[in-house]
């Protein structure tokens, strides 16, 4: 085993009891070198360090395995669902963590392994990681939900092009969340089922974890469903709205129809139509177009067509 690095020691973040955490916040840095052939980690997966964008999985090698977990955030503004990635690296002995740039995880970790003498062990400090990550599942959730509130709301108000656009865009949202969530319920049943003396002692918070993971999975098909409902509710009204419309201009062109057929019919080149020389005769036709288009519409209300 190569000795550490100045790079790779200066991202020790504490030891105890003969554990040692390390954090790595540039990927592209010396640090992660170091760790690599300090602990022997393999090429592979320092390489899927540096590509950000990896789904949720457990790779096992010689001495330790390797995590990639996923945290997920909502963005209000585009609706849409974008994933935070946090790599480790868990031996007997040590955990690496690593984020390109800062970590909501690490800080909020923290101060928990620094007062918590439990969490300087690599099983127990991968499930505090862990859980912080997936309790931001559920809250992304909510958001989503007030947002689908908000369009239940404005569907029955006023439907219109840029509506049914945010509602495709909540759609593919859940649709990358449930994604994502799937991977890291794959992730997590393989966690449950590790062999390992530090992965045995902690397989009930694993298994917390892995059914919250699972309510948020349960939560997303219900809000497809409900948010299958609004576009259903989205293309009726549309819908209706066109057959109002519709239904005004044939009541219009019908009404129309007397005075297109009565002045197309003087229209014709004969001397002998009636009236056509009589002093009164404009104004007979046009009040008889009148009546008849009167008389149409009273029957249109009666029959409650308009």
């Amino acid at each position: 085993m190569n000795e550490l690095t100045p790079a790779a020691a200066a991202c020790l973040v504490g030891e105890r009891g003969g554990f040692r955490w390390f954090h790595v916040e540039d990927t592209k840095g010396p640090a992660l070198d170091g760790l690599a052939a300090h602990f022997g980690l393999h090429e592979l997966a320092v390489e899927d360090c540096r590509h950000l964008g990896q789904r949720a999985k457990v790779e096992e090698y010689e001495g330790h395995i390797f995590v990639v977990a996923n945290a997920i955030h909502f963005d209000k503004g585009k609706l849409g669902c974008w994933l935070g990635e946090v790599d480790f690296f868990v031996g007997k002995d040590f955990l690496i963590s690593i984020r390109e740039g800062t970590s909501k995880t690490f800080e909020a970790t923290l101060p928990k392994f620094k007062t918590d003498h439990r969490l300087a062990h690599p099983g127990r400090l991968l499930m505090a990681m862990l859980d912080f990550m997936v309790d931001q599942y559920l809250p992304v959730l909510d958001t989503i939900e007030d947002q689908i509130e908000g369009l239940e709301e404005e569907v029955l108000v006023n439907p219109s092009p840029a509506l049914l656009s945010r509602i495709f865009d909540l759609r593919r949202a859940l649709i990358d969340y449930r994604r994502s969530a799937l991977a890291m319920r794959e992730v997590l049943n393989h966690l449950l089922y590790r062999t390992e003396q530090h992965f045995r002692s902690q397989q009930a918070y694993f298994r917390n974890i892995y059914d919250h993971v699972v309510r948020a999975l349960d939560f997303v098909e219900t809000y497809r469903d409900l948010l299958n409902g609004v576009l259903d509710v989205h293309l009726s009204a549309t819908a209706n709205r066109t057959n109002d419309v519709m239904k005004v201009l044939t009541v219009f062109a019908t009404l129309a129809t007397p005075f297109l057929l009565i002045t197309s019919f003087y229209g014709m080149n004969f001397d002998y139509l009636p009236l056509l020389h009589s002093p009164r005769g404009a104004i007979i036709a046009t009040v008889g177009m009148l009546v008849v288009s009167l008389t149409m519409l009273a029957f249109f209300r009666r029959k409650h067509w308009i």
